[in-house]
């Protein structure tokens, strides 16, 4: 039985979609409508039917001018006015912090891979993110967001400052990528191999950039790891559900 709630998903390319989040969702027997931004899908006028908004990630920036990023950004400031929980991942956690007044703009480095990171030893972050304290992210970014107005900041790595931030006990917005499984990193790889680090090779300004072998060793097991931290992350969303 589904429990009469419905989460919006705004996928904005084929390779990442809703992955770990899907898979929560259905366990509670919550519905998921997947918009597909990039397949052309028009975007809801309202979010009168929806319980939660969620954004995956996507190559482009929230600063290029595309038709659907002016009116997704509407929708998101009125999920917040209207205290229904918005999640943002990577792109996601731009648009949000972009939609509440933060700025996007390039970090000083760029994030590909199983990178290590920590939270914030404060109670929003161990509320949102448990109490393990080290943790090791999936990224696949090169910009980054500042933190918008009335958020707090959760969780922070070496090369980016701002992972996670949270508005308002409701809304969280992620530079990293909770939401990975196996078969997506494996894809992601796949598509994308002149994104990574050439093996055997190790350039200062490729600090934070791993190679395809590094990031598929181990799969499994640090996939593991994500999805419990995931799990706990969308558990607490998912209590702010109208």
């Amino acid at each position: 039985m589904k429990s009469g709630k419905t989460v919006v998903v705004f996928q904005f390319t084929a390779s990442e979609g809703p992955g770990y989040l899907a898979d929560f969702l259905s366990r509670q027997h919550i519905h998921l409508h997947v918009i597909r931004v990039d397949l052309g899908d028009p975007l809801p006028v309202s979010l009168d039917e929806y319980s939660g908004l969620a954004m995956m990630g996507g190559p482009m920036s929230v600063n290029d001018s595309l038709p659907w990023i002016t009116p997704l950004l509407e929708l998101v400031r009125e999920a917040v006015h209207n205290q229904i929980p918005v999640i943002g991942h990577c792109l996601g956690g731009q648009l949000l912090a972009k939609a509440l007044g933060g700025v996007v703009s390039d970090n000083p480095m760029a994030e590909i891979g199983w990178i290590p990171a920590s939270h914030l030893d404060t109670p929003q972050a161990r509320e949102w993110l448990g109490p393990q304290v080290d943790l090791t992210l999936f990224q696949w970014h090169y910009q980054t967001f500042s933190i918008p107005q009335g958020g707090q900041r959760i969780l922070g790595s070496q090369y980016c400052d701002n992972q996670a931030y949270v508005v308002d006990k409701l809304h969280i917005g992620f530079q990293c990528h909770i939401e990975m499984q196996a078969e997506m990193v494996r894809e992601w790889c796949n598509l994308s191999p002149e994104e990574l680090r050439p093996e055997g090779q190790m350039l200062a300004a490729q600090a934070g950039i791993q190679s395809a072998a590094e990031i598929l060793a181990d799969l499994d097991q640090q996939v593991q790891k994500l999805n419990l931290l995931a799990e706990h992350v969308y558990t607490r969303w998912s209590q702010g559900l109208k």
